[in-house]
């Protein structure tokens, strides 16, 4: 099984493990096996019938008496149509559950992608949080303020001031652990780690430019979910075929060698037969009907798929998009001017130029800007997740990112 190095995952290494241990990728397994047995049995024909005589009619005859064997005959099945028929019925299936699998894995890694993020933004929002608290605690009355060389008075209102944002800061940070522990049991329980394996993630990144919409569209028709659709149409029309060549037994092939009595002594007779079933009270036309129903009714769930498979796609990619743009806009409009206030509120304000209320709202102002960029590049992840499996893409495979 995939472990990561030194504890610490990256997206590709957590969903390679995931995939390993998921039981979801055993059952799809199982139901591939399972339609590859019946592939195997659909292809046998039918074991022959022997048949075979003993009595004393022969010893009847000549007055020789005694019981002797008197026949032996050998029926064969012939099924001369149906086997083929019902093969590329069982083929389809297969390759439909083959393609169902692929379509698990892609969900798997979705589930496995949301949970690493998961982990991810809980983790950033704690070192946002931890990092507002160390600011805080270097602020005149903090646990690293009394180093201050600057002496200066503040106002009851303004130390109650910095009393309380020192206490909220307290709370934020308890409150980012405790969402930390719950997103890396969530973690661990995905990859079934142990319940005190240390597990890191790599750090949050802006995903990169998504491929033009109409390049992935082009290529949706390779989807897993669309290609079992279509698999399990192709099977219904094959079983229409299959279901005309079952409305009549299969003719059988008779072999017989019997003994009789020509001419006053005892000889063997050989002789070939053929067994045919008359359609004189039922043509079974009933199981024709059904299959025609049944392949209209996965034609048109295939129609059904291929619809929301590309609405799926647009509003996937759409997602992407307006997320990047509102991650490039909040990082060079927003993010960054608040951390150059930010360094120039706490510059101004040990020189004494600047009054805690200017300190104050700069920090706010930085560390609100921090927690928003980090939900808006989790969600953006979350998108480019979504993305990949509407697109039918792996991060695996190697068939290319979205």
């Amino acid at each position: 099984m995939t472990l990561a190095q030194d504890d610490i995952w990256s997206l590709e290494s957590a969903i390679q493990r995931a995939l390993e241990i998921a039981p979801e990728m055993r059952a799809a397994e199982a139901d591939a096996q399972a339609l590859q047995g019946e592939l195997t049995q659909v292809g046998s024909w039918p074991n022959p019938t022997i048949d075979l005589r003993a009595d004393d009619r022969l010893g009847q005859e000549d007055g020789r008496g005694g019981t002797d064997f008197t026949q032996l005959a050998l029926s064969q099945p012939l099924p001369l149509r149906r086997v083929a028929r019902e093969r590329a019925v069982a083929e389809s299936r297969l390759a439909g559950a083959e393609e169902n699998r692929r379509l698990r894995r892609l969900e798997l890694e979705r589930a496995t992608a949301q949970a690493f993020h998961d982990l991810q933004l809980a983790q950033a929002r704690l070192d946002v949080a931890q990092a507002r608290l160390k600011e805080t605690e270097g602020y005149p009355g903090g646990a690293k303020g009394a180093r201050d060389r600057l002496v200066r008075y503040l106002a009851p209102l303004e130390r109650a001031r910095l009393a309380i944002l020192r206490e909220e800061t307290n709370q934020a940070v308890i409150a980012a652990e405790r969402e930390r522990e719950q997103a890396l049991i969530a973690f661990r329980a995905r990859l079934a780690l142990p319940a005190d394996a240390a597990a890191e993630t790599t750090p949050f990144g802006e995903p990169p430019t998504p491929a033009a919409l109409e390049t992935l569209a082009r290529n949706l028709d390779n989807h897993p979910a669309l290609a079992a659709a279509r698999k399990e149409y192709e099977a219904a029309e094959a079983n229409i075929a299959a279901a005309q060549s079952q409305r009549f037994a299969d003719p059988a092939l008779n072999l017989f060698r019997e003994r009789d009595i020509l001419a006053g002594a005892r000889r063997d007779v050989t002789g070939v037969g053929l067994s045919v079933q008359v359609p004189l009270w039922n043509t079974n036309p009933g199981i024709v009907d059904k299959a025609r129903a049944e392949a209209l009714g996965a034609r048109t769930d295939y129609e059904i798929t291929a619809r929301e498979a590309r609405v799926r796609l647009d509003q996937a990619y759409t997602e992407l998009t307006r997320a990047l743009v509102q991650v490039q806009r909040l990082r060079v409009s927003l993010l960054e001017p608040a951390q150059r206030l930010n360094d120039l509120a706490r510059r101004s304000f040990a020189a004494g130029e600047a009054s805690v209320l200017a300190l104050i709202d700069a920090a706010n102002s930085y560390f609100d800007a921090q927690t928003r960029y980090v939900e808006l590049l989790a969600r953006a992840q979350a998108a480019q997740a979504g993305l990949r499996l509407a697109a039918g893409q792996s991060l695996l495979s190697g068939e290319g990112r979205p």
